[in-house]
């Protein structure tokens, strides 16, 4: 038997991930770590979701992993690096992928992107879309609330957000949309669950 693919993030965000993984590879065998003991990832310092990314590798690669897929946007920006540096196994993060789909994407080359805190702050974005194409700008938000949404479950329904959900979408993105941004990236994986 196939050895697994392991995924995790801070919550049930990289189940996302996971459903585009099984989408493009659904005979894979998979592990999914959603750390919901220490959700959200995003108002910690970096150090300390790195602990975390190595904690969680480590057990992964206990249950014979045979690549590591880090499906938190934060965890990313704390960790691949020196995860990679250290692990045996492949680990592969979230965010080259999304800054070059919205390279790809871009018209006027003006891109959004929203995430936690500490994604946000950690500059990772704009780092990885600056190195693929140095002409793009980027204006960043931090989102904060749309984790614990997700985490609490208070999406009525998958169309419908609560009147207040949007009004702080609608607070969160207003700047994004004043600065004319053709594409935005969703750099949380809880956030997809609130697309509509």
């Amino acid at each position: 038997m196939d050895n697994p693919v392991g995924i995790f993030d801070s919550g049930v965000g990289g189940l996302t991930v996971m459903q585009e993984i099984i989408k493009q590879l659904p005979y894979e065998n998979l592990i999914y770590f959603g750390d919901t003991a220490r959700v959200p990832y995003g108002p910690r310092p970096l150090e300390e979701v790195r602990g975390f990314v190595f904690e969680i590798i480590n057990y992964l690669v206990e249950r014979e992993v045979k690549l590591v897929v880090v499906a938190c946007n934060t965890a990313t920006a704390a960790g691949l690096i020196e995860a990679q540096a250290h692990f045996d196994v492949p680990v592969v993060g979230v965010i080259e992928p999304s800054a070059r789909g919205a390279v790809q994407a871009t018209r006027d080359r003006r891109v959004g992107v929203i995430g936690t805190v500490g994604t946000i702050n950690s500059g990772a974005y704009s780092k990885a879309i600056r190195a693929l194409d140095a002409g793009v700008t980027v204006y960043s938000a931090h989102c904060p609330k749309f984790v614990e949404i997700v985490e609490k479950g208070m999406i009525s329904d998958a169309n419908f957000l609560r009147p207040k959900t949007y009004n702080l979408a609608k607070t969160y993105l207003t700047p994004l949309l004043r600065v004319e941004i053709d594409s935005l990236i969703l750099g949380c994986t809880h956030y997809p669950l609130l697309k509509g």
